[in-house]
């Protein structure tokens, strides 16, 4: 093993210097799924601009997927409906001195994704945010952007305006601000009765980063789903706030060194709602238990678990890492789907379960699962040739330890109006969402071993298409922790092959995922790869992931989303952890974190 290093050392630490942090392509959830679902320009026509005059013209007429080249482009920018903006790398929209780079007004179905937006600076005077979404657009989605230093705020959702999703999304003022800096606005006044049962947003994996002081978000009378955020602003005052006829479900999010986490504003008119659920809260100064019991989404959308320290650090790390405009650029080798569809899978109200939940693999034969898509409540057939178009970062070959999750895979059906699919491990099922068949679900523990062939098969039309793969279920891994109450839960997705060590130690609150490059180089594996960091060395063959010079550091891996797989204090400089599946993770040492992409 050492030698390998030695031979790969050099050349990759050269290149992984100069490579950028990508986030992964996380399919949409949230209320903009709701209502018909959100498409943005699926089904027009590309364009891709480089000129103010072009983003502005194209923008404004809609029905159009657009690709923003990478450069500065002067707002106003006023969006149509249908309509798809998609960065790529370096794409920023400024706000000119009066008005908003970007408008939404009276929009519909509109998708915004992998832009940043740069306001003129906060100023405590009347003008407009630096993105808005008015006058009752509806059916948004607004997903890895960077909004800063807006005028009157970052990004108002008001004038009934509903069915809005913000997700993996950085707000931030800078030195440029002087005053106002409230970031986000639900319902813009206490006598705006006609928001009532409008105003549906949710808010995940969102980052209020330094410079926020208020309004993460204030809510009136909105119904308003913050899940699995993270706040951490020095300057914060407060962060959510809680006005009249509010009703707010705060669930599973990460509040780290803030004044206070909710705030309950009465002086407008009596709160419906302000329920915090399984949060984390360290270093707050000013408790608030919250109000009532908020709605229920009527979505689904699966959670990070946070009731740890590690498990809350590890979603803090991801985020800090993927917040923002992190997508890959369209073309890329990164999974690109700017007119993506929701791709939901488990209740919004329960976090996955635990490593204790976990059964162990039984050696007794497990049911096959078959899942059948309900056709077109129309009883015509659909003429011409059915086809079935893969989509999703799951390959149809797969291998799974029994007790975990596959890779989200989907088919866009063309020529039919349905699905079926047969063969599939038990746990594991296919569903309609819109023109797409999503295969997705988590392999029950008690699964058989054995390698399950599936078949999709198009219904409804006049010809058929099928597509074929095979799910391959191993036996379950079990991680080895500690007892003690200080270690970080852990899944049965990673198992460490290595037992030099059964002790953990929870991380400092000052242990954030540090802002240089070198935080965010990427390590790929495909037999043998090797990225290099000070003191210590990350080493991928096969599945194995070697840790060599981590003595005395927590080591710890988590999915993308930031669920924590794995952590645990090691004694040793050689360690080894075997990774599940091909995938991406994020392995933190210490104070240092590092993306692997194995395949």
């Amino acid at each position: 093993m050492i030698s390998k290093i030695h031979t790969f050392a050099f050349g990759l630490a050269i290149a992984s210097s100069a490579m950028a942090v990508t986030s992964p392509d996380f399919p949409m959830t949230g209320f903009a799924t709701q209502n018909g679902g959100t498409t943005g320009g699926k089904g027009y026509s590309e364009v891709t601009v480089s000129t103010t005059a072009d983003l502005a013209k194209y923008a404004s007429a809609g029905n159009k997927i657009i690709y923003v080249k990478p450069g500065t482009y002067a707002g106003p920018i006023n969006v149509g409906s249908n309509v798809t903006i998609y960065g790529y790398q370096g794409a920023v929209i400024t706000q000119p001195t009066t008005g908003s780079a970007m408008k939404l007004s009276g929009s519909k179905n509109v998708i915004i994704r992998n832009l940043e937006f740069q306001g003129i600076g906060a100023h405590d005077d009347d003008d407009e945010d630096c993105l808005q979404v008015n006058h009752e657009s509806k059916n948004v989605w607004i997903d890895h952007v960077d909004i800063y230093d807006g005028h009157d705020g970052n990004l108002d959702i008001t004038n009934a305006s509903d069915y809005v999703t913000i997700s993996w999304t950085k707000f931030s003022y800078t030195s440029k601000s002087t005053g106002h800096q409230f970031s986000n606005l639900i319902g813009n006044s206490k006598t705006k009765t006609s928001d009532r049962g409008h105003l549906n947003v949710t808010f995940h994996h969102t980052w209020w980063a330094d410079g926020v002081v208020e309004r993460m978000p204030r809510v009136r009378f909105g119904k308003v789903h913050v899940a699995n955020n993270l706040f951490d602003s020095k300057n914060t005052s407060y962060c959510v706030r809680a006005a009249i006829e509010a009703d707010i479900r705060i669930e599973n999010n990460v509040f780290l060194n803030v004044q206070k986490a909710l705030d309950l504003y009465t002086s407008d008119g009596a709160i419906t709602a302000a329920q915090m659920i399984n949060n984390y809260e360290e270093n707050v100064k000013k408790k608030e238990a919250g109000m009532g019991t908020a709605f229920k989404p009527s979505y689904s959308m699966s959670l990070t678990d946070v009731s740890t320290q590690a498990k809350a650090y590890a979603l803090r790390d991801s985020i800090k890492l993927y917040a923002g405009a992190t997508l890959p650029n369209p073309g890329s080798n990164g999974t690109v789907t700017p007119a993506s569809s929701s791709s939901a899978k488990s209740s919004s109200s329960v976090a996955p379960a635990s490593s204790s939940s976990v059964k162990p693999t039984s050696s007794s034969s497990a049911k096959s699962s078959s899942s059948v898509a309900p056709a077109s409540s129309s009883s015509s057939v659909v003429a011409g040739s059915a086809s079935l178009t893969k989509h999703g970062a799951g390959s149809a070959n797969q291998t799974i330890a029994a007790g975990s999750a596959i890779e989200e895979l989907y088919y866009t059906i063309a020529g039919a109006t349905g699905a079926t699919i047969t063969g599939l491990p038990e746990g594991v099922s296919g569903s309609m969402k819109g023109s797409d068949f999503y295969i997705s679900g988590t392999v029950a523990a008690t699964a058989e071993a054995k390698a399950y062939k599936w078949t999709l098969t198009t219904t409804g039309g006049s010809t058929t298409a099928t597509k074929n793969g095979t799910i391959t279920v191993t036996g379950g891994t079990a991680p080895v922790v500690s007892s003690s109450s200080e270690t970080p839960a852990s899944s049965s997705a990673i198992a460490p092959s290595s037992s030099s060590s059964n002790h953990t130690q929870a991380e400092s609150s000052s242990d954030a995922v540090p802002e240089s490059n070198e935080s965010k180089n990427e390590t790929q594996g495909t037999t043998i790869s090797v990225s290099t960091a000070p003191q210590f060395q990350l080493v991928i063959a096969g599945r194995t992931l070697n840790v060599l010079g981590a003595a005395g550091k927590t080591v710890s891996v988590m999915d993308m989303q930031g669920r924590l797989m794995y952590g645990k204090f090691v004694q040793t400089h050689n360690f080894d952890i075997v990774l599940p599946c091909a995938g991406m993770y994020i392995v933190r040492v210490g104070h240092q974190s590092r993306k692997v992409n194995v395949k």
